[in-house]
């Protein structure tokens, strides 16, 4: 009999409207499933269990994965909620916005991620089955980060001590290398068989599941992960490597119970078809594209691995277009209409492209004014004409997938500098050219909303900006004589109209249904509605109140560290700009904070190469770590590759200014690399503080 509180869970999600806003209002109304929050769902497990000779098992028609799944979504209860989008700050302080905010690490509330290309090609299908399975147990638990687990501790059960029997040097066993002191407190049944065997996949997946909730993985996977490996604070490679696998692992986020459903099933028809691998304590040919220096900020610059003979294909294509990653052109036959020069097609009803469902602007609106149009008039471009539009930014700002595609394109293009070439559904390919950094490659795919460089004035130009251009097949491409099937290029805005649709995976964009409903402002909306500060697109938000800090120069230290937020960071930045600066580097910015706090009085250098030697008498622990502190990180070569101010200590909180195509922002100290040191800044005496708006302070005052 299935329990009344999965059916009226399954019941209520199925009357969840589709708006994040409403979907949040839903979630935190209460009743139905508010006692259910958060415990082991240990009473619904054979539900759960995809195992013998059965298929999916239904009720009702119904798949009870599905039901299960619907009750995760339905009964997530307010905290739940809260606990998701709290930590959209540091996850987008981490180099996520939109969806992928909650990627690094956190899971949305009511959201389940589907296997990604790098999780098809390179985990056996049923260490994804016994994951997502074990995860599903707990409201908010990522799938993916037990995945990453099983990834780091014996590389999917290669390693000898997860074969039966085995054990490594320090007495750990099994694929997740379970002590037997933990196992007896979270060793669990995975499969239904009446034992609780630590050599068994879904035993384990099982156990590592109970032990990640218990530790509130949750809402703070990176120190349950630390408390997993046993890792010291200082040492951050364990839960470094797991999330910048698990992010690898996401694929398409989503609610759909449908969608859901065929994923288990295809999961477990892959099992079936090829059930001996992998072989415990065996190597295999499981690929390893991740090892001890992996940032997860720059996980999904990571393309995923070449499929193998055991790896899970996509689904079906007729199933669910988000799953393809199948980018190849299709044939058309058109007719062309070019009278006004324009380029313009008429094409058959049923062949015209669309490139996919789903577009947004490359760049956020306010972040750009726009340039030159498409097809303007000009001796300075060879052909005679503009091929496409100018979106005029400052060097730095973000770039980003206008719709799914696969990068054919990545590196130099001439008079077009630093360029990328993203192929989307139908054949449609876009352009991106004159960029200051590039950051996809070849063959990745992309998802819409994901960031694929940043402006600049690379090649032949007059000023930052960003060239772009749509190329569409059908239309005659004037760079190749004779081409008349193209792809030819296209009026960016006319290709846009229609096609743009609401909740970009950035703030707002022209022309969005929803303009102030954008994936970002939903999860800031979250955050202010669950009692935490609101947080804009790419973590560059509400600051709050000033710490407390007992030296006047401190605190205007961290009020000039304020105003700087949301200054771009561009490397090589000039130093000390005077009271509005319009660039930092992470030194330039530390220097410049304790400048203008001090009126000039206290100048640590100019470079983190030059402040942490001036600083070093001055060391500091981090269990002492004070508001206004320099932190530096990242050793390179006798000396630090990174600097920042420590913010809120007991939060871990830190501003900077951390890489290009970001802004100074808030961030914490785990998130960054290896810590090299802490330095509290001696203040002269008789220095008067400078606050943030310019003007002095008397003593005392």
């Amino acid at each position: 009999m299935v329990a009344p509180a999965v059916l009226a869970a399954a019941q209520k999600a199925a009357k969840i409207a589709k708006t994040a806003k409403k979907a949040r209002q839903a979630a935190s109304g209460g009743g139905g499933q508010g006692d259910d929050k958060g415990k082991d769902k240990s009473n619904l497990k054979l539900w759960l269990i995809l195992g013998g000779s059965g298929g999916l098992l239904t009720f009702g028609g119904i798949s009870l994965v599905t039901i299960i799944l619907m009750g995760m979504i339905g009964g997530t209860g307010n905290g739940a909620v809260a606990a998701a989008c709290g930590d959209y700050a540091d996850n987008a302080s981490a180099g996520n916005t939109g969806d992928a905010a909650a990627t690094n690490p956190i899971l949305p509330a009511g959201k389940v991620y589907m296997p990604s290309e790098a999780a098809r090609n390179e985990i056996p299908p049923k260490m994804i089955l016994a994951a997502m399975r074990a995860a599903a147990r707990y409201e908010g638990l990522d799938w993916a980060l037990i995945a990453g687990q099983m990834y780091q501790e014996t590389k999917f059960g290669q390693d000898k001590s997860a074969a039966p029997g085995g054990k490594n040097s320090l007495g750990y066993m099994g694929i997740l290398q379970f002590g037997t002191p933990a196992w007896t407190d979270y060793g669990a049944d995975g499969n239904g068989d009446g034992k609780k065997d630590l050599y068994n996949i879904d035993d384990a997946a099982w156990a590592a599941a109970n032990f990640l909730h218990a530790k509130k993985a949750e809402t703070a996977p990176f120190k349950a992960l630390q408390i997993y490996s046993g890792s010291t604070a200082s040492n951050t490679i364990y839960p470094r490597v797991v999330i910048t696998q698990a992010t690898r692992y996401h694929g398409v986020l989503t609610g759909d119970q449908a969608l859901i459903k065929r994923w288990y099933a295809h999961l477990k028809e892959t099992v079936e078809k090829n059930p001996d691998f992998p072989t415990l304590g065996q190597q295999s040919d499981i690929p390893e594209p991740v090892g001890n220096n992996a940032q997860p900020g720059s996980a999904l610059s990571i393309a995923a691995t070449s499929p193998r003979s055991w790896s899970t294909p996509p689904l079906d294509a007729g199933d669910d277009a988000q799953t393809t990653t199948a980018m190849a052109p299709a044939a058309y036959t058109t007719s062309t209409l070019d009278t006004t020069g324009v380029g313009t097609v008429a094409f058959p009803e049923a062949k015209q492209p669309t490139g996919g469902a789903g577009w947004q602007w490359p760049l956020k609106e306010g972040s750009y004014t726009l340039g030159t149009k498409y097809h303007e008039n000009g001796s300075m471009w060879s052909l005679g004409y503009h091929t496409g539009l100018d979106l005029v930014a400052t060097s730095g700002t973000p770039i980003y997938a206008p719709a799914d595609g696969k990068v054919v394109h990545a590196g130099p293009g001439g008079s077009y500098g630093n360029e990328t070439e993203i192929q989307h559904a139908d054949g449609v390919i876009t352009l991106y050219a004159h960029q200051t950094s590039i950051k996809v490659s070849v063959g990745q795919t992309v998802k819409r909303g994901d960031q694929i460089g940043t402006v600049g004035a690379t090649g032949n130009v007059t000023g930052p900006h960003l060239h772009w251009e749509v190329r569409v097949p059908g239309v005659d491409n004037p760079f190749v004589g004779g081409q008349d099937a193209g792809p030819g290029m296209v009026d960016p805005q006319a290709w846009m109209k229609g096609r743009i649709t609401a909740n970009p995976d950035y703030g707002t964009v022209p022309g969005s249904v929803d303009e102030d409903q954008g994936k970002d402002a939903q999860y800031a909306d979250c955050a202010e509605e669950n009692g935490s500060a609101a947080v804009a697109p790419d973590g560059a938000g509400a600051s709050g109140v000033i710490p407390d800090a007992d030296d006047p120069v401190i605190r205007a230290v961290l009020g000039w560290a304020q105003r700087g937020i949301g200054v771009p960071y561009v490397f090589g930045a000039p130093r000390l700009q005077g009271q509005s600066p319009t660039s930092f580097d992470c030194s330039s910015f530390t220097q410049w904070v304790y400048y203008m706090a001090s009126g000039g009085k206290i100048n640590i250098g100019t470079t983190t190469y030059t402040q942490e030697p001036y600083l070093k008498k001055y060391e500091v622990s981090l269990s002492e770590a004070q508001p206004g502190d320099v932190i530096f990180f990242r050793p390179e070569a006798g000396h630090s590759g990174h600097v920042g101010l420590v913010w809120d200590p007991k939060g871990h909180k830190i501003i900077h200014a951390p890489r290009p195509g970001k802004t100074v922002e808030f961030s914490k100290w785990d998130y960054q690399d290896q810590i090299t040191g802490v330095y509290r800044v001696p203040i002269p005496p008789g220095t008067d503080p400078v606050e943030g708006d310019g003007t002095g302070q008397e003593k005392g005052a």
